[in-house]
Order: structure tokens, then C-alpha cells, then sequence
């Protein structure tokens, strides 16, 4: 994504794509998950002298893992063969998927949310806590939303790496002509209000837009969501998506567009945003300085608006981490997690973000040096303190984010029942969940 710059730009779709949930369902056919949860005996084992890391260097960081496995080296006598696994996270778990049947698969991989649980259920991947504890390493110190991101029935199944959330962002120069505040709207009822203020200013310009299906439009809704008291399941409870909380909440998005302050943009919003037709958008943070350098206004960024619920824990992160082979061999594992935890340290986290504008993963991580070059930087670190982890619905169930996609297409575009519509999303989700996921 950026060196807080062009490398950003390449990042922004990479951040966006760990929003959604994979082309259909992972392949069960295989191994149980229980074999990726089996406890290893590291009794007596030593590191290995050499592993693999598979990846699609996300943020166009391949030069940045170069450099990191080279001093990782240097510090551990450990090697460590960066791979080019693919293009996307879905390619990547594609072949690492593929690769296990011949056991040739990395040792370390990169997985996003649209990507883990799939390798989770084929038994792919080993539970980190006692790889790391093994290795005497802690995970203290990651952010904890974003750890829990990968944490099912009380194991955790990779680290967190290139991560990134949701933010608002606005034309402060609309703002300005409307007679707006220099800041971002701080709940969903000063968005309306500010759309209606900068449509009146601007007929020419779209106040606001919502993401389409091929943007991942139920990423930045799961925020209006939480910010209402609804959501789309409670862990594998999918009543959620029907209850009169949420319906509520797509009434209000509905409306929106019905009203005339809000519109559906089809491709990347971004692209549109940049070119100065939108005044109002949420979009990856990943964006944000790729965006700023294609601009001709002056670009703000905000936190996500709260809502009647009262909760400030309303963002929704994104991104990949890194995740450990269940079928390497001991010694490889525990050099994996030592590769894992040092390319996401304290001090690499910082210098990642820096290269890519994805998040600091680690809680002890000294951001002055990201704000003080990049002040729009730092609604993105309070926004860290706001994450809630994602929705099974959305990110567990295979297909799920692209059910909810479609199914708000029909609401945001169609003007189509919610409640009905939702009822039947929540059948579907339903179905594939005990389908594909339900044991």
C-alpha cells in the first residue's frame, strides 16, 4: 500500500480482498481439523536450520521480507527461503493447499480472513500458542482484536502481519463549501445530516457512497451494524442477520439511497473518491496515502461513526497473517514461529507499516514515527483501540461475505425487502454452514 506512499497503492486491494470470504467453500474431504490441533512434542527439539516463507508479499513487500529474512539470518543462523506462493491470498491457499498433499507446503504462510479457516478445516495449519511457547516467545503483546481474528474453540491459528481497518474518509473542501466542521462525522446521524448539507452545496458531487458487491460493500456495512446493535451471527448463532436491530440498521442504508444523499458506486470507490465525484466514503486505511497523492482536494480522515447502540467498538479490521504448517516437522515449526514473531516485532512492525501503511500489529510498537511524518495516520492507531473481530457469518462461513454482498446489492440497488431479504441470506449461510463447517 504506501510507503506511506506508492507501494500503498498496490496494498489497498490486497487489504480490501482479506474483506472477503473466498469462491466457495474450503475442501473437507481431506484430514480432519483435528489433526491441525493435535499437540506436538518438542521434547529436546531444536530450530531448523532452514524453513520457507509462502506469500503474495502483500503491500508489494517482497523486498521487505528480502531484508528482513537476511537479518533474521544473520541474528539466528536460521535461513529462510522467501516463495512467491501467488498473486492474491486465495492463490496462495490455493497452493498451499495443494502442496500438502506432496508435502512440499511452506512452513510459513501467509492467510488472510477469507483464507484461514479454510486451511484450519483441511488441518492445515497448527494451533501457534504452544509453537510459540515452545519456541519461548509470547503473543502478549499483539493486539488482541486483531490476534482473535484467528482464534477458534480456544486456539489461535496464526499471527497477525499486513493488517488493516476501515476508516472514514471526506473532502475537506466540500466539508468547507457546506459550512461543515474541518473533522470527520462522529455518528451515523451527522452523516445523514452532513450528506443532505453537502448535497445542497453540491448537487454535482455524491455526498456519500456505499461500496457494490465487487467491493466488498458488507465490510464497511458490518460497521453501521455494530454501531446499531445488530450484526450478522454471534459466533455460528445466525439470528442476528433477521433481528429487528439489523433490520433497522439496512432500513437507514436503504433509505439513504432512497433519499438521495447516498449512492452505490460499482468497481473501486477509491478510484472515484480521488477524482473528487464523492465527498464521503469508508474505505481500507491501506488507501489512504495512495488516495491523498492522486487527489486535487484536501482528503480527511476520520474514525468510523458511532451509532444508537453506544459502542465505539464499531471497526472492523482486515488483512493477513501468518500461519504455521501442521505437517513441517517439528524443528521447522519452531523456526517458523521465531521467523513469525521477528518479522512482526516491535520495531518491524513499524518499519512493515511504513513501507506498505498497513497496521502495527504489536501493542508495544512506538508509532510516533508514522503520525509525525503522516498525521492522517493517527485516526488509524485510535482506530486499533475501536477493532472488534469480524462476524463468522461473514468471514468463517464459506461464501458468506459474498451472500451478504449480493443480498445488499438487492437492498442498497433494488430496493428490495430487508427483512425478506435478509431471511433469505441468513437460509443460505445457514445451509452452508452445515454444509461445509458444522461437524
Amino acid at each position: 500500500m504506501n510507503r506511506i506512499g506508492k507501494a500503498l497503492t498496490a496494498g489497498i486491494a490486497a487489504a480490501v480482498a482479506l474483506g472477503m470470504t473466498g469462491c466457495g467453500g474450503p475442501d473437507t474431504s481431506g484430514s480432519a481439523a483435528s489433526s491441525a490441533s493435535a499437540t506436538t512434542d518438542f521434547s529436546g527439539v531444536e530450530p531448523a536450520k532452514e524453513i520457507s516463507f509462502w506469500g503474495n508479499h502483500p503491500g508489494n513487500s517482497i523486498k521487505f521480507e528480502t531484508e528482513m529474512a537476511k537479518k533474521f539470518q544473520e541474528k539466528t543462523g536460521i535461513k529462510v527461503n522467501i516463495v512467491s506462493a501467488g498473486s492474491n491470498y486465495d492463490e496462495v491457499a490455493q497452493k498451499f493447499q495443494t502442496a500438502q498433499v506432496g508435502g512440499s507446503a511452506g512452513d510459513l504462510v501467509v492467510v488472510s480472513d477469507a483464507t484461514w479457516f479454510g486451511t484450519y478445516l483441511n488441518g492445515s495449519v497448527a494451533p501457534v500458542d504452544d509453537i510459540f511457547k515452545a519456541a519461548k516467545l509470547s503473543t502478549a503483546t499483539y493486539n488482541q482484536s486483531l490476534l482473535d481474528d484467528y482464534k477458534y474453540e480456544n486456539a489461535h491459528y496464526a499471527v497477525p502481519y499486513a493488517r488493516s481497518l476501515l476508516v472514514y474518509m471526506y473532502d475537506k473542501d466540500a466539508f468547507k463549501k457546506a459550512g461543515l466542521p474541518q473533522t470527520a462525522p462522529t455518528t451515523w446521524e451527522q452523516v445523514a445530516e452532513y450528506s443532505k448539507k453537502l448535497k445542497a452545496a453540491n448537487a454535482k458531487q455524491i455526498p456519500f457512497t456505499w461500496a457494490s458487491d465487487s467491493s466488498y460493500v458488507s465490510w464497511g456495512v458490518t460497521s453501521l451494524l455494530w454501531a446499531n446493535g445488530g450484526d450478522w451471527s454471534t459466533r455460528w448463532d445466525f439470528s442476528p442477520m433477521t433481528s429487528d436491530k439489523t433490520v433497522s440498521a439496512l432500513t437507514f442504508a436503504q433509505n439513504s439511497v432512497k433519499d438521495g444523499w447516498a449512492q452505490v458506486i460499482n468497481g473501486d470507490p477509491s478510484t472515484v473518491f480521488g477524482s473528487g465525484a464523492i465527498a464521503q466514503m469508508i474505505n481500507s486505511s491501506g488507501g489512504i496515502s495512495g488516495i491523498k497523492g492522486a487527489a486535487k482536494f484536501n482528503v480527511g480522515v476520520g474514525v468510523l461513526p458511532t451509532g444508537s447502540a453506544g459502542d465505539k467498538d464499531v471497526v472492523p479490521s482486515g488483512g493477513a497473517g501468518v500461519a504455521i504448517n501442521a505437517k513441517t516437522t517439528p524443528a521447522k515449526k519452531l523456526a517458523a514461529a521465531m521467523f513469525a514473531d521477528y518479522l512482526t516485532n516491535a520495531e518491524n512492525t513499524v518499519a512493515f507499516s511504513k513501507v506498505t501503511g498497513y497496521v502495527p500489529v504489536r501493542t508495544d510498537a512506538d508509532t510516533k514515527s508514522l503520525t509525525a511524518g503522516n498525521p492522517d495516520f493517527q485516526p488509524v492507531i485510535d482506530s486499533l483501540q475501536r477493532l472488534r473481530p469480524q462476524s463468522y457469518a461473514r468471514v468463517l462461513v464459506p461464501g458468506g461475505a459474498n451472500t451478504l454482498d449480493s443480498s445488499l446489492m438487492k437492498i442498497l440497488v433494488n430496493k428490495a425487502d430487508v427483512k425478506e431479504t435478509m431471511t433469505a441470506a441468513r437460509t443460505k449461510i445457514t445451509s452452508d454452514y452445515e454444509q461445509n463447517v458444522k461437524k
